[in-house]
């Protein structure tokens, strides 16, 4: 195994002397592997090392030709053959060099006098491989070895060809310098999605059978005729818009509007718009379609109360086929002591009847109010909305046809509890309040200030194959809160002292701070390494044939100053798979502390988590361009904090 020195070391070792040999010059005028025999000179053969050394474990060359190796553990490697057979060893000889690959200073190796490694005797075609010992190379430096072959007689006349390599380790992350005076992001400023994400277990859907959408029609006449809203239409189906403004449903939600149909929610807001066919039919063929766009924005603006904003519009102008199309409200419905405050007709902003080519828009605010009088209680809510329809065609026939539209009906299958709301009278938020409790909400990291802890999060969440907090993998964080299992995990991951075994004093901050042990998944939620699955943990970190999660089954990492910046390395003596489930880091307590602190209270009360609410994780870093192997392992980058 290779323990590469302390990073930044200018140079390996027992590196270079006071008279360095000369590169090139025979093998036998440094016989390491013993002397020749002058006896059998004239009448053996020589042995003969391989044309392609190779240093291992190599992810690949650079522009330059040197073999990366990714590892703390390097090996050399060579073939060597002997035309008579005789068995042979190799002399493995590692050279500093330049940019070009050419030899510098020679490198001690071991403490013999030609500072060598001498393989044991092999048999002529084998592959010889040789582990370099624990401190006698540096990271991030070019090195060029070569090898002799020596039979016990002979050696071969000159050396093998030089294969250049360079050692790097598998985690070296380049951290940004921080900058104390950034405010931490807030929780709000995050744009909506369309993904219902849970709470770990699922929470009680309201739906029933209306999680998926359905035509909604009127009776069959005696003329086989007969009125339906259809399903809403998929956005990329959707009618083209005439040219006009966007109805806003509300102006402090802005991204709420009726360019488009879909279904998009924070924590505190859901906005649901839809384009919706209206057909009459006889004996099941359509005579004629108008599409309506129906906006449904859901504000929780209140502590015992939230508001609905509808709106309602044509998708197009209304067809000749129509002679007026009239829509109100029947009934708002919720659930419990969810009380919808019903208006008046008059309470529109415009009127509620279209005639061919009208595409004017009208909106209803309505609002709820819940009962918020009994501490310690949390409810679930489905506010939902009939409207009343009466059509009638332009075909002569007078009497209009009577049919009504549901929202609950329309709804599409996999967001069909998006507007699910979790009220609560406990105190897991300022007061009483709710929140959609299956939109999750992020958790955003102040990079910028704290670059090493939302470093060490964000080379876990992209290079770990569970991917914990990341949207784009759609692998949710479950807060956890339950203190005394919090502790468990925290100290199976970074028991007492780690840190200070492993970490580095260049990365703290000032005489303050103190070296911390950075878990990522958190503690405090089911991902963590360090909850077993008998405790309801969905990632343990287990070693092989182990039944106890334990850091040692995490890539582990500490912070180091290195020149003008903070890095992030492999642990000395390790080498991740990338395969692990967890990480830990020697970081700054500053760092550590501060990322979460204040910070991740506030995000708490804000969105009012609760045991086992899905959220997600923003660590606000990106590496751009700058990673020397893209998207794969291993994790060489240099990162900027948003």
């Amino acid at each position: 195994m290779l323990l590469l020195m302390s990073a930044g070391a200018a140079s390996a070792a027992g590196t270079g002397s006071a008279a360095q040999p000369d590169p090139n010059a025979a093998p036998s005028s440094r016989p390491a592997a013993g002397p020749e025999v002058k006896s059998v000179a004239a009448a053996g053969s020589r042995p003969v090392s391989g044309k392609n050394p190779t240093a291992a474990p190599s992810k690949r060359k650079d522009a330059a030709g040197f073999q990366r190796v990714i590892s703390q553990k390097v090996q050399l490697k060579n073939t060597v053959t002997d035309a008579d057979g005789d068995k042979s060893t190799l002399t493995f000889e590692v050279w500093t060099a330049d940019a070009a690959g050419k030899p510098k200073t020679k490198v001690k190796l071991n403490d013999t006098e030609y500072g060598v490694i001498v393989s044991p005797y092999v048999a002529s075609g084998s592959t010889v491989t040789v582990d370099v010992p624990a401190g006698r190379l540096s990271m991030n430096t070019n090195y060029v070895f070569h090898t002799s072959a020596f039979d016990g007689s002979l050696y071969e006349t000159s050396w093998s060809p030089w294969a250049p390599f360079r050692v790097e380790l598998p985690v070296d992350l380049t951290l940004p310098t921080p900058d104390y005076t950034a405010p931490d992001p807030s929780s709000f400023d995050v744009p909506p999605t369309g993904f219902q994400t849970k709470p770990l277990g699922g929470s009680a859907s309201l739906a029933g059978e209306s999680a998926k959408a359905v035509e909604q029609c009127s009776a069959v006449d005696d003329d086989g005729r007969q009125v339906c809203f259809g399903t809403p239409v998929p956005k990329d189906k959707a009618p083209k818009k005439v040219a006009k403004a966007a109805a806003a449903a509300a102006e402090d939600v802005p991204w709420c509007n009726t360019d488009f149909p879909s279904i998009l929610a924070t924590r505190h807001d859901e906005c649901d718009v839809r384009v919706v066919p209206v057909v009459i039919r006889t004996d099941g063929v359509p005579d004629a379609i108008a599409y309506f766009t129906f906006l449904r924005l859901l504000e929780l603006d209140g502590q015992n109360s939230f508001t609905e904003h509808l709106t309602i519009e044509p998708a197009q102008q209304i067809p000749l086929d129509f002679a007026e199309i009239d829509l109100k409200i029947a009934e708002h419905l919720c659930q419990g002591s969810c009380k919808p405050v019903e208006t008046g007709a008059d309470a529109w902003t415009e009127k509620t009847w279209w005639t061919p080519g009208d595409m004017h828009s009208t909106s209803l605010t309505t609002p709820y109010l819940w009962d918020a009088s009994v501490s310690g209680q949390k409810y679930l809510y489905k506010p939902d909305v009939k409207i009343d329809a009466d059509i009638l065609p332009s075909d002569g026939k007078i009497r209009p046809f009577m049919t009504g539209y549901q929202w609950s009906k329309g709804y599409d299958a996999s967001t069909a509890d998006l507007d699910q709301i979790r009220c609560d009278t406990t105190s897991a938020g300022p007061g009483t309040g709710c929140v959609f409790v299956n939109s999750a909400p992020t958790y955003a990291f102040n990079a910028k200030s704290f670059p090493q802890a939302a470093g060490h999060a964000w080379m876990i969440q992209t290079y770990t194959p569970n991917h914990p907090g990341s949207l784009s993998a759609r692998k949710p964080l479950y807060y956890m809160g339950d203190e005394s299992q919090n502790s468990r995990s925290r100290n199976r991951i970074c028991p007492t002292g780690w840190a200070k075994d492993n970490g580095d004093a260049s990365a703290l901050v000032d005489a303050a701070d103190a070296l911390n042990c950075d878990e990522f998944s958190f503690a405090s939620s089911y991902n963590s390494g360090g909850m077993s699955a008998a405790e309801g943990g969905l990632n343990p970190a287990l070693l092989p044939g182990g039944t106890t999660p334990t850091g040692d089954a995490c890539i582990g990492t500490y912070a180091k100053k290195l020149g003008s910046a903070v890095h992030l390395f492999s642990l000395n003596g390790t080498d991740p798979t990338f395969k692990e489930v967890c990480g830990r880091s020697a970081i700054s307590g500053m760092h550590n502390q501060e990322s979460m602190g204040n910070h991740f209270a506030t995000f708490m009360r804000d969105m009012r988590i609760m045991d086992k609410d899905a959220y997600w994780l923003d660590t606000r870093m990106t590496p751009g361009s700058t990673c020397l192997y893209g998207s794969a392992t291993p994790a060489i980058c240099k990162l900027t904090a948003q």
